[in-house]
């Protein structure tokens, strides 16, 4: 059913959990596992003027980024399953969904913060713009929460 399953990875619990699910659906279906990280400039440094400093900033998130993809493919390739791993630049449910496609992804794999209210005004929903654009199916794993005050 699934022959290449593209999943979406920030470092973020919910992200680690999606790609746990990746892997098993993978495992499953035999499938190939399309790994994508995604730095947003924009997100890191706000309206921040240029400097050095934020250059830094920039690169060490887009190293840790890179280190993130690179572990995930080993990860994924230790399973004998076929892995290939990106990191981006961009604005993050963007560069989502244009991999998937470059990838050919059957599947995309994400978490959610599932953030409401004021906090998803203010950061917007990756995985929300990933599931109505998207032209394949959207597995999205949400963040497990210890309990109902545990609301962000």
């Amino acid at each position: 059913m699934f022959g290449k399953i593209a999943v979406a990875l920030d470092g973020s619990e919910c992200a680690k959990r999606a790609f746990e699910i990746a892997i098993e659906l993978a495992k499953v279906e035999g499938a190939e596992v399309g790994i994508c990280s995604v730095v947003d400039p924009a997100l890191i440094v706000g309206t921040t003027p240029p400097s050095p400093a934020v250059d830094i900033v920039v690169r060490d998130a887009e190293r840790e980024a890179r280190k993130l993809v690179s572990d995930a493919v080993k990860r994924v390739r230790a399973q004998s399953l076929s892995a290939l791993g990106e990191t981006r630049s961009g604005v993050a449910a963007y560069e989502i969904l244009d991999f998937a496609k470059k990838f050919g992804a059957d599947l995309i794999v994400m978490g959610t913060h599932g953030r409401t209210g004021f906090g998803h005004f203010l950061m917007g929903s990756v995985a929300e713009i990933v599931l109505k654009k998207a032209p394949v199916p959207v597995m999205v794993v949400r963040e497990a929460h210890a309990g109902p005050s545990a609301q962000e």
